[in-house]
């Protein structure tokens, strides 16, 4: 059998396509390439900051309260010279203070800690005082200074709408022991009630140095064998610790093991106790602007005996580390 030899002319093929026919393919053809133009450009946006998106996140920055919107209170603390033990604080001093309540779903209160006011909407505390909690039964009370556990109830409280716990929180290590919370309704401002300022990110002009008076607050244990509760919200002094200091390290970790996202306070047998958890921690500075305010440095997390018997200092979820996660949190919650 002949076997024909490779051409590179092969024979014309007859055109069995009608014009018709033709028409309708040249038609469907030229929208596939449409569709899959407009395809391709959405691939290349989709996940890819837009420039309005940009600009929201940057108001979202210039927006945050400056002293003196927040850190400035309209009834004035008053600290004494002594540091031995915490003291009652003036009646709504330290106007952003919070108490945070979980609530059984009958509405009697389960447990309590403390918090802070940073949006009229929203508030900062611990991970580990609404860690497994559903935000319904969660509620926050403002304007608060004498303790009364019966008379709390989730009809008075502010209650939780959502809840943001830290993605990567370890409730072993208290590692990223921070959440943030938005309420369902607004919280509003007057000479009992106003704003926490968040520690910036970037702390580079303004550091804490060893040693730097820093004070918390809450309504926590006196102490800690037998728990007994304050009549009223309770301010203690303490002084920072830093992370090489004996009394932190060992707390916080070291060398590659260091969780950065933890700073230590204390001033042992002074400290903060069971009950004060997700309360802040705070200083007094002077802004850029001229205005001395208070700046919140800190949320309470562990403690290792409130200060009883040791001289461990105690663990606080350093704000300024976690500066951009609040703020997304409160972005995409707004």
């Amino acid at each position: 059998m002949a076997v024909r030899p490779f051409t590179s002319n092969p024979p014309q093929m007859t055109n069995l396509i009608s014009p018709k026919l033709t028409i309708a393919l040249l038609v469907f053809v030229t929208i596939m390439v449409i569709t899959l133009t407009i395809s391709i450009a959405l691939l290349f946006t989709i996940g890819k900051p837009t420039k309005s998106s940009t600009n929201n996140e940057n108001q979202l920055i210039d927006t945050l309260p400056e002293p003196c919107k927040c850190g400035c209170p309209a009834i004035s603390p008053q600290i004494t010279s002594k540091i031995v033990n915490d003291e009652a604080a003036i009646p709504h001093s330290w106007p952003w203070q919070l108490l945070l309540i979980v609530f059984t779903s009958q509405g009697i209160p389960r447990s309590y800690c403390g918090a802070s006011l940073i949006t009229t909407q929203h508030v900062l505390t611990a991970a580990h005082c609404v860690f497994g909690s559903s935000p319904r039964y969660i509620g926050v009370i403002a304007r608060l200074h004498l303790f009364n556990i019966s008379s709390w109830s989730p009809r008075l409280a502010y209650m939780a709408e959502r809840i943001y716990v830290h993605e990567s929180y370890d409730d072993v290590t208290l590692n990223d022991d921070i959440a943030v919370i938005r309420l369902r309704t607004s919280i509003s401002l007057d000479n009992q009630v106003s704003l926490a300022c968040i520690a910036p990110k970037d702390m580079t002009d303004q550091e804490l140095i060893e040693g730097q008076q820093l004070i918390a607050t809450g309504w926590g244990a006196m102490e800690s064998v037998n728990r007994t509760r304050p009549n009223e919200l309770q301010q203690v002094r303490l002084q920072f610790v830093p992370r090489t200091h004996s009394s932190c390290e060992s707390l916080t970790g070291s060398g590659d093991s260091t969780r950065l996202g933890q700073m230590c306070a204390g001033f042992p047998p002074k400290a903060v106790c069971f009950g004060d958890s997700g309360g802040p921690l705070i200083r007094s500075i002077v802004h850029k602007n001229g205005n001395v305010y208070w700046q919140q440095v800190g949320i309470m997390s562990g403690t290792v005996d409130c200060g009883y018997q040791t001289n461990f200092s105690d663990i606080y979820a350093y704000v300024s580390y976690y500066n951009p996660w609040i703020l997304h949190k409160i972005s995409i919650s707004s």
